[in-house]
């Protein structure tokens, strides 16, 4: 059959090609009211996944050691050796009832009872605290410089109000700010400290019961905490 015979038999026109079929197009006749229960479902779960991340508590340690696999770059050392080294000091000198330390999800927290740094009152540090601030300040320019180093400056709950210090937050705030001086005088860089003053927003002991158990607390309260993180 010839291309004469072809177009005689359509007419005069020659045979279109067959147009191609959209997969993804949806015609009247097609149901897609599953859409929208299954677009809830899946918001309602990503709802969920984000509600139960953000009252999660995040293992820092852990999670730096994943980043750094995922990096391809060593994590940083554990902070037990420091620890010991600290812990060291603590016990040569006979700081053990007033100075602990411990290693958590979030680093290493030295805990420093303000009777051993401060006279009541005051933000200058005492001759014995001096001493071991800076035993301990000689040891944190030896980690690595992935951690970063925080003073926190903690008072009691009793007002105070000086010439000097107006509350309990200028109080906290200077302590803490002299810790750091003996910090960077030990040579740890300054752009890996900070300081912060709590006054008495933060306590360890509730202040309650007799008299005693108040004082006790308040003594409790009263203290300098250094995180290397």
């Amino acid at each position: 059959m010839n291309g004469a015979e072809t177009r005689s038999r359509n007419g005069g026109k020659a045979a279109r090609p067959p147009e191609p079929i959209d997969l993804l197009a949806y015609g009247e006749e097609d149901d897609t009211s599953w859409l929208l229960p299954y677009v809830d479902v899946v918001s309602l779960l990503v709802a969920f996944l984000i509600l139960a991340l953000a009252m999660s508590k995040v293992n820092l340690r852990r999670f730096e050691m994943v980043s750094a696999a995922i990096s391809h770059r060593a994590p940083p050392p554990s902070l037990d050796a420091l620890k010991e080294k600290i812990d060291g000091v603590i016990a040569s000198q006979g700081l053990t009832n007033q100075m602990k330390t411990v290693v958590d999800d979030e680093g290493l927290r030295m805990e420093l009872k303000n009777a051993l740094l401060f006279d009541s009152g005051q933000a200058d540090i005492t001759p014995t605290g001096h001493a071991a601030i800076d035993r301990v300040g000689k040891l944190l320019p030896t980690i690595d410089a992935r951690y970063q180093i925080a003073i926190e400056g903690h008072t009691d709950d009793v007002p105070i109000h000086t010439a000097r210090f107006d509350s309990n937050w200028e109080l906290s705030s200077a302590r803490a700010i002299n810790v750091l001086k003996l910090f960077t005088a030990a040579g740890v860089s300054p752009q890996r400290l900070s300081a912060q003053g709590y006054a008495d927003t933060r306590p360890v002991s509730p202040v309650q019961g007799d008299a005693a158990t108040q004082m006790r607390a308040r003594t409790e309260n009263r203290r300098v905490v250094i995180r290397v993180h």
